[in-house]
């Protein structure tokens, strides 16, 4: 069964072995995307995602359960810019923590937060922990944007040549977003923007370390673009979303047969 929490019966899903079952706590953003990207962009895709996810994957092996979407995360990065929504970083860890909480309390014990906003990443890791901690239960961190998530399918369809043209409001979030719902996108207002000359001259210091800097989006661009959308299409925006339900069933698949 792969079914979305609200669609879900309480006495039905009471029913449903719970061993057998990995919850799914979708958190993303709403922020700034450029000039030509809505601000709910990693809302849009992980809740299209997750759509279509639920409708194409089945699971013998077990269940899957979608809980609601947090459709705004920890994203205080972007508040220099228009139309951003953050939480704090200590609420947006109480509200995580309690909805887990609830789940764990309908007894519930593997879960997988799904996170869709690379300013989310580091919190959650950190939650994860104190929740296994706390409740010793069986819980993950899913994250596009700090791991390899995209790898493969990159090396096929990435045409950007900087370090940083996939990483925010860029080549892959556009196609994306141009698949989806390209009536929100303003394509005459799309510009390419990286910060490699920032760093070119640095060993050490950059966005994905070995030495992170503790930065804010205005610091490394104007536009509020962090990539090359201009090369975006929405046919690879097309590939792209089916690369990732595609890989989201093997990471479940994982998750309902791993145990520690």
């Amino acid at each position: 069964m792969v079914k979305f929490w609200k669609d879900v019966i309480s006495n039905d899903m009471d029913e449903i072995e719970r061993d057998k079952t990995v919850v799914l706590l979708p958190i993303a953003a709403v922020e700034q995307h450029g000039r030509h990207l809505p601000v709910g962009t990693d809302s849009i895709i992980l809740e299209a995602l997750l759509k279509q996810f639920v409708e194409e994957k089945e699971f013998p092996e077990g269940n899957v359960l979608v809980a609601p979407q947090l459709h705004v995360g920890k994203s205080n990065e972007h508040m220099d810019f228009c139309g951003t929504l953050t939480l704090t970083a200590k609420t947006l860890y109480s509200v995580v923590e309690e909805l887990v909480e609830s789940i764990v309390k309908s007894g519930f014990k593997k879960i997988i937060l799904t996170n869709s906003h690379g300013g989310n990443t580091d919190l959650l890791n950190m939650i994860a922990r104190d929740l296994r901690i706390d409740h010793h239960i069986a819980i993950y961190v899913f994250d596009w944007w700090f791991t390899d998530f995209w790898a493969d399918i990159l090396k096929e369809e990435k045409q950007s040549k900087s370090p940083y043209g996939v990483f925010h409001a860029c080549e892959l979030e556009t196609s994306l977003i141009l698949h989806l719902a390209p009536e929100t996108v303003n394509v005459d207002n799309i510009v390419d923007e990286v910060p490699d000359e920032m760093f070119k001259n640095e060993q050490y210091i950059s966005l994905f370390g070995p030495v992170n800097l503790g930065w804010k989006t205005k610091d490394v661009t104007r536009s509020g673009v962090i990539g090359t959308p201009s090369l975006a299409t929405a046919q690879k925006g097309a590939k792209f979303m089916k690369y990732a339900v595609d890989k989201l069933e093997s990471i479940v698949l994982e998750a309902l047969r791993f145990q520690y």
